[in-house]
């Protein structure tokens, strides 16, 4: 009888182990192919990116190009990259500053017009799965978004900047994930005051 108990758990213990794995799969495989640097920078945070120098230029609009990533974490990580992009966008209009914020309709753009280049570079979330069943083993979230800021009539590039965020596992797990789902729209936010900061606008 305890033969046969000791059995049933071991296989519920295996089923558990084979569950976690296959929820964490694709954000395993996400960050074995875009590994972080050994000493990861700190995080950015809304007041870290307010100390930001801010250029001479002043703009009137905003447009934002298209975002740029790995096919990878394009193909895993979709509704994360909506929620950076809308989140960005949504912030910078509520400061009510900017005449125009929004993706670049591709026409010709005028003066005081900025263009917005996003690159995310490294994004890992753990699936709500890994975190329900694997706590703070399922490990911190965390991505990197490279900005680049143009001249929408010259084509210059005005400033380049690679801003990173990450959360706490043992944090994420009592959150009940919470924090792995904000993680994009947190760094829209971030994102989008680095902008107002270092671009300010017209008077």
């Amino acid at each position: 009888m305890r033969i046969a108990q000791k059995k049933f758990e071991l296989l519920v213990l295996f089923a558990i182990v084979m569950l976690l794995c296959a929820c964490a799969g694709t954000q395993s495989t996400t960050a074995a192919s875009e590994p972080k640097s050994a000493e990861a920078p700190p995080s950015a945070t809304v007041h870290s990116v307010q100390q930001a120098k801010p250029l001479d230029a002043r703009f009137s609009d905003i447009l934002v190009n298209e975002l740029k990533t790995t096919d990878i974490i394009k193909r895993d990580y979709p509704a994360a990259l909506a929620d950076l992009e809308s989140s960005l966008i949504a912030h910078l209009r509520s400061k009510n500053s900017y005449a125009r914020v929004v993706h670049n309709p591709g026409n010709a753009p005028l003066e005081n017009t900025l263009l917005v280049n996003l690159n995310v570079t490294e994004m890992r979330i753990p699936s709500s799965g890994a975190r329900f069943w694997g706590g703070p083993f399922a490990g911190s979230s965390y991505m990197t978004v490279e900005l680049e800021l143009v001249d929408g009539l010259s084509g210059k590039i005005l400033r380049r900047e690679a801003l990173s965020s990450s959360n706490s596992s043992m944090a994420a797990s009592w959150n009940f994930g919470a924090s792995d789902r904000s993680l994009p729209s947190d760094m829209g936010v971030i994102a989008a005051e680095y902008i107002a900061t270092v671009a300010p606008a017209q008077k």
